[in-house]
């Protein structure tokens, strides 16, 4: 014991002294936080390029309806990054200085090659055409260059929508004020509830949190596992381990990199959360305003550090024992994918499991030890299930890593002091009858 504590140490003060470490620990979330908020940035702020439409339909108060409309639509989300002054002021601005909207009733063919024209000299970004026989099958042609702009297209629909219902709605006799009611915007907002109680958090938000933290989760748990591969390839091809394995066992060399690199991880996730509590990006100003409300819970965290171990064991254990096998990290991609799939499994299959926690495949999923810290953890973020599944997951896991820490250090044992051709499965089984 006392040797495996002495190479956890080592394992630990090797890496976190490093420059690398510390790069890393700024680097990756402060480029987290730029792949958050440069695409809201962007999502909230209307390109700055000046656009000018043009709104072809039979009657001009059509055209100027769908106009109106389409001015109140473009341009007026509120920042979440600006303050509310700021998006006070921004929205008493009309929008004039990034969109001009034309109208016209030409509904003949050389008007419509004439806006063609335009639209290809770059005078004109795109032209609406509304015919009778449009509006009687509610379908419309939007005609421009840049015809993946689908924000642009579904401002139209709405301006489109609210123009025709407002005209269908002033032909039954409904007056201005009473229109407006019937258009009035609804919104629905899903609150967790849970013990009787609602949560702090919306249904956005929940899924955010918890689209995030395991992302978190299987990068960790990924690039640390790896650590401990990679360390054992070199040490391995640099010949220390021969020197190292006249004063320890294999197995407390193994145990001791395995519990080392593991505590750099927790130690680097320690200060990213301590970040992230400290300092109020804009990421996260803008996540909140999104979410409308951002809170995690201290179970959520609690629950992330026991998961964080449970996988990191599991899955370091047998990056440990293909290090042992191989003897460059070119043979350990070709091995290693093997172990990745129950991961990659897990990621692609979490969207299902958010948005349906209880069903019985998220159940069983959920207790498979290879995917369990990621789907059990989505499954307390979401919707938190009964103590003896967590019990029951935890108690899997933990079995399944006991197992496998005594097989993988098995083959840890013969393979790191094999060298020549990667072992076949038959080699690898008498490794283990060897070992025994």
């Amino acid at each position: 014991m006392h040797n495996m504590v002495l190479i956890m140490k080592r394992e630990y003060l090797e890496r976190v002294r490093k420059k690398s470490f510390l790069v890393m620990t700024v680097l990756v979330p402060a480029l987290m936080g730029a792949a958050i908020w440069i695409p809201i940035k962007f999502a909230t702020k209307n390109s700055l390029e000046r656009r000018t439409i043009a709104i072809v339909a039979p009657t001009q108060p059509l055209a100027d309806a769908v106009k109106t409309q389409l001015l109140e639509t473009v341009g007026h989300e509120d920042d979440p990054f600006a303050s509310e002054g700021e998006n006070a002021a921004a929205n008493k601005k009309t929008d004039v200085s990034l969109y001009t909207v034309r109208t016209s009733t030409a509904i003949t063919d050389e008007a419509k090659q004439d806006l063609r024209s335009q639209v290809n000299d770059g005078r004109l970004s795109g032209f609406l055409w509304i015919t009778p026989g449009s509006l009687k099958d509610r379908k419309f042609t939007y005609f421009s260059k840049d015809s993946t702009n689908f924000s642009e297209q579904v401002s139209l629909q709405s301006a489109l929508r609210v123009a025709l219902t407002q005209q269908d709605l002033t032909g039954h006799g409904l007056k201005e004020q009473e229109i407006k009611d019937v258009l009035k915007p609804v919104s629905v907002d899903a609150i967790r509830v849970e013990k009787g109680k609602e949560s702090k958090s919306s249904g956005f938000s929940l899924f955010l949190l918890s689209f995030m933290m395991v992302m978190l989760l299987y990068v960790t748990v990924l690039i640390y596992g790896i650590a401990v591969m990679r360390s054992v390839i070199e040490e391995k091809g640099s010949r220390i381990m021969e020197v190292m394995l006249s004063s320890v066992t294999p197995r407390d060399l193994m145990g001791g990199k395995i519990i080392g690199v593991g505590a750099v991880g927790l130690t680097q996730i320690a200060i990213w959360i301590g970040l992230s509590i400290a300092l109020s990006t804009p990421a996260v100003v803008a996540i909140k305003s999104m979410a409308g409300g951002f809170h995690i819970p201290v179970s959520t965290i609690a629950f992330f550090a026991v998961f964080f171990l449970l996988g990191y064991l599991l899955y370091s254990s047998l990056y440990a024992a293909i290090g042992a096998m191989v003897n460059s990290e070119q043979e350990a991609q070709q091995v290693q994918f093997v172990v990745m799939m129950p991961l990659i499994f897990a990621i692609a299959i979490v969207q299902v499991v958010i948005q349906h926690p209880s069903s019985q495949l998220a159940v069983w999923l959920s207790m498979i030890p290879f995917c369990a810290p990621m789907l059990m953890f989505v499954r307390i973020i979401i919707e938190t299930p009964p103590w003896w599944q967590i019990a029951l997951c935890i108690t899997l896991l933990v079995g399944t890593i006991w197992g496998l820490l005594i097989l993988c250090a098995k083959i840890y044992r013969v393979g790191i002091l094999m060298y020549g051709k990667r072992p076949t499965l038959p080699e690898l089984l008498k490794w283990l009858k060897y070992a025994g």
